[in-house]
């Protein structure tokens, strides 16, 4: 879990260190089977440094929702933008300005825009609060739990009853993914991933793991599963 240590000062070397660690090596793809964003120059670290781990580990690009092999131009309500993937089968999107900022030539690490909807006439946008490493990070999180081959959901309870289980995790210090929606934070314990959804009052709680037997310790906890692979 040393990888958590970077999330606020060097986010591109946490993204790196948990794809490495949490990703197995296998095959990977041949030079010149490589699309790693090779017609658009000038790409920000992050999503270079993306690019380059999903060479070393193609399981990045088998997401449900993946970062796109080529990022595509388009224009919305804020500008000209760069599409850096997408989500739902193209339902929202996600990009950075593009061409870089003018007025921020150095900017190396862009804000990062969400819009829903964008092949309507006037879609709507919106700004994610964090910057393009921490978002790439926050996404690679929450794709990585969905594609996890152990996992486990409860049912909704009170927040209350995750005074125990949070005391064993790990927090992340990221803002919650997709706030508009489910608004997920990130919990993570050596070899298990915890994304909890809700509020004050009521939480759902979802599990990732890479071995059966990581789960099994959760049932001390006596939560309510609608999913449970342990």
């Amino acid at each position: 879990m040393d990888w958590v240590d970077y999330v606020e000062t060097d986010p591109i070397r946490a993204l790196e260190s948990f794809v490495l660690g949490w990703f197995p090596a296998e095959e990977t793809e041949r030079a010149e089977d490589r699309s790693a964003a090779g017609e658009v120059s000038n790409l920000p670290e992050a999503l270079a440094a993306f690019h380059r781990l999903a060479r070393l580990r193609p399981a990045l690009h088998r997401f449900h929702d993946p970062v796109l092999k080529q990022p595509r131009r388009a224009s919305g309500p804020l500008g000209d933008r760069l599409v850096f993937a997408m989500w739902n089968g193209a339902g929202m999107d996600w990009s950075i300005p593009w061409p870089p900022e003018k007025e921020k030539p150095g900017e190396a690490d862009p804000r990062v825009w969400l819009t829903e909807d964008p092949g309507a006439a006037d879609p709507e946008t919106i700004l994610e609060e964090e910057p393009l490493s921490r978002f790439l990070l926050q996404f690679t999180l929450y794709e990585a739990m969905n594609a996890a081959p152990y996992q486990a959901w409860t049912f909704c309870m009170p927040t209350a009853r995750l005074d125990a289980l949070c005391s064993m995790l790990r927090p992340i210090p990221l803002s919650p993914f997709l706030p508009t929606y489910t608004a997920e934070r990130f919990f993570v314990a050596p070899g298990l991933l915890t994304q909890v959804s809700g509020d004050e009052n009521e939480a759902v709680v979802n599990f990732g793991a890479l071995h059966r037997g990581t789960l099994t310790p959760l049932l001390e906890h006596r939560f309510r599963w609608s999913r449970f692979d342990g």
